[in-house]
């Protein structure tokens, strides 16, 4: 199960129309201690998808925790709080500013990304500036997703395996222009449903609640009602793979 969140932070530090998917830090520790105590066990996307090229699917009851956007309160609050508890994430960056040379205040700098790193955690691309990549033609598509990992290798260093799509936004042509830029693997928002060798380029992902007890929490939470309503899922992406 790959979750996925926005902002980790008070609310009246997020913009008020990012507050619907922003978990306060005392929300989000919670969580975390409690699918602790359920038995779910943490892992990297790294390990999700070796345990794939294994076994052909993912491991139940295992968790990847994931970040989209690059948010400077990932760093502030959620990045304290992953190391307190001893766990791995994946933070999905955008890269104009880093691009550009220039801050921005809302977004984390090249330099914070680093110490996410030297703290064990992985960075991986989000574009440069999140446009939505199906409404772009070929060739800037391809200058916002192969510009993103460009970016990350010239500040960071590192060779990005993982991205994420903007808004969750792609088809078949811009999840192959993801494969051509060196990506391993995407992420999108659908889910939930469990992932195997077919979805490496659109890795379903799990939104919980902060309180973890809302309808759609005990929805996903359920090995058997997965299974069951999977249908739903993969009708969703079947209706991506038809838009070219």
């Amino acid at each position: 199960m790959i979750l996925m969140y926005h902002h980790v932070a008070p609310p009246e530090s997020v913009p008020f129309e990012h507050r619907n998917i922003n978990h306060t830090p005392a929300g989000f520790e919670r969580q975390l201690r409690e699918l602790l105590r359920r038995g779910y066990r943490f892992e990297s996307l790294s390990d999700c998808l070796r345990n794939i090229g294994k076994t052909g699917a993912e491991t139940p009851r295992t968790v990847q925790l994931t970040f989209d956007d690059g948010w400077v309160d990932h760093y502030q609050f959620a990045l304290p709080i992953l190391r307190k508890l001893g766990l791995t994430a994946t933070f999905f960056v955008t890269t104009e500013h880093v691009h550009r040379g220039i801050d921005d205040p809302a977004k984390m700098s090249a330099r914070q990304m680093l110490e996410l790193l030297d703290a064990g955690m992985t960075i991986g691309g989000h574009s440069r500036s999140h446009p939505t990549l199906t409404a772009l033609s070929l060739v800037d598509a391809r200058a916002e997703i192969a510009g993103c990992r460009d970016d990350l290798q010239k500040a960071l260093g590192i060779e990005a395996d993982f991205f994420a799509y903007p808004g969750g936004a792609f088809n078949p042509s811009v999840a192959q222009l993801v494969v051509e830029a060196g990506y391993r693997a995407a992420c999108s928002v659908i889910g939930p449903a469990r992932n195997d060798a077919s979805t490496t380029y659109w890795l379903y992902r799990d939104v919980l609640t902060e309180e973890m007890n809302a309808p759609r929490d005990r929805y996903r939470l359920s090995p058997l009602a997965r299974r069951l309503l999977e249908f739903r899922v993969k009708k969703r992406l079947a209706l991506r793979l038809l838009d070219r």
